[in-house]
């Protein structure tokens, strides 16, 4: 079998959750066959490019650019409000994939596999082989948390801004949503990452392949049981809703829990793009920005508890099943949790508000015994549910699929 999987972003190093979902299912795809890689992002042409794992079998990698936002922006309004695509669609610059990509289409591919939506938009008809969607965010899902969140509002003005913005989500909502059915309608098979989203796209050749964490044989030291109060979030700071959680937690969380723990300290670990990113968390008390570190196991060994405040969203959560793998009590909300087969109170602690994000942490801070059976427990989860290298029966599942219908 041949097969070309098209990725929106250089999947190494594997640093991120959405890296690392990558990186497995190229490692799953290339036991099935040829493998070929076409990468389309909006990588620096002075980025240093790590090389791909020795281990993996790729036939032909490439990296084009593409996807950037090109168009005066109020063009693309004018362009929203008369078309019927989303914000996020309008005004990229696909030119230089495309033609890569047509150079890439004489092969004669048994399946593509595309990673993202807008690739298949911009690309699929192009590449004609048999197509594999992976929708393991749905955009319509996590428009909806984000319009349905309580935001923080100092002012007027900021009020005025966040209605209009629920506004605008909810007409982009009902956009993606369209798009979504028309993607699971037209490709061979779609790809979701839950039982819930399968539930909520409800078309037929759809398929879960669950995210999952693999440690490196480095990773997951014997658990310690750190007396310190330290609060450790790992999260990429350049996405939005990691950036929302992370403020939510050091504006409105954290203090809560320092009234009850008065040394509790918040780490957020992740790489951030520029100061904008992690400004609403300089100078909060409490609050350490730690930025991207080569490997989370040090600061997740480190810390007493791992949280998730996510509100908005799609997909599921890596950061959970890498902290739980690392046997680390979690404290999340339940879009942070949802899709994941986790029984609140069991394998984690569920908190939609700020109060009750903070009782759970207080009460996993406090007690070292509750701290080390919700810990154990999610380690089990992952270790019985969430192994990447238990998915192949899913993957070999979806080439099929696009075989047939093909």
């Amino acid at each position: 079998m041949k097969i070309l999987c098209v990725v929106d972003e250089y999947p190494w190093p594997s640093r991120s959750g959405y890296r690392q979902r990558l990186h497995w299912l190229l490692t799953l795809l290339s036991a099935h066959g040829e493998l070929d890689l076409l990468v389309v992002g909006k990588r620096a042409e002075s980025e240093q490019l790590a090389p791909p794992p020795a281990d993996l079998a790729l036939n032909r990698l490439l990296v084009v650019q593409g996807g950037q936002v090109t168009t005066h922006r109020l063009v693309r309004l004018a362009r929203w409000i008369l078309g019927r695509r989303p914000r996020a669609l309008l005004g990229r610059d696909w030119s230089q994939a495309q033609t890569a990509a047509a150079g890439w289409s004489r092969t004669g591919y048994d399946v593509t596999w595309f990673s993202h939506s807008p690739l298949y938009l911009a690309l699929g008809g192009i590449l004609l082989a048999p197509h594999v969607v992976d929708l393991d965010n749905l955009e319509s899902s996590s428009l909806q948390h984000r319009r349905l969140r309580r935001m923080r509002a100092d002012s007027t003005s900021e009020r005025l801004r966040q209605s209009v913005q629920r506004q605008l989500d909810k007409r982009d909502e009902r956009r993606w949503r369209r798009l979504e059915l028309l993607i699971a309608r037209r490709a061979a098979a779609t790809v979701i990452c839950s039982e819930l989203d399968l539930a909520r796209l409800n078309r037929p050749r759809t398929h879960v392949v669950p995210n999952g964490y693999e440690p490196t044989a480095d990773e997951l030291p014997a658990r310690v049981q750190t007396p310190l109060p330290v609060l450790v979030m790992v999260g990429l700071l350049t996405y939005e809703p990691n950036r929302d959680a992370a403020a939510f937690f050091a504006r409105e969380v954290l203090p809560r829990v320092r009234h009850s723990v008065p040394d509790a300290r918040f780490r957020v670990v992740g790489r951030y793009g520029s100061e904008h990113d992690v400004q609403a968390l300089r100078g909060l008390p409490g609050v350490e920005v730690v930025g991207e570190v080569d490997a989370v196991t040090a600061e997740l060994s480190a810390a007493a508890v791992a949280v998730a405040p996510i509100r908005f969203g799609g997909g599921t959560r890596i950061k959970i099943l890498e902290a739980m793998a690392h046997g680390l009590a979690v404290v999340t909300t339940t879009v942070g949790c949802e899709g994941l087969e986790t029984v609140p109170g069991r394998h984690l602690i569920v908190g939609d508000t700020a109060e009750e994000m903070a009782a759970g942490c207080v009460a996993l801070l406090v007690d070292d015994q509750l701290r080390a059976e919700v810990g154990d427990a999610g380690r089990d989860l992952w270790q019985r549910r969430y192994r990447w290298r238990a998915m192949d029966a899913a993957v070999t599942e979806v080439l099929r699929s696009a075989s047939r219908e093909g």
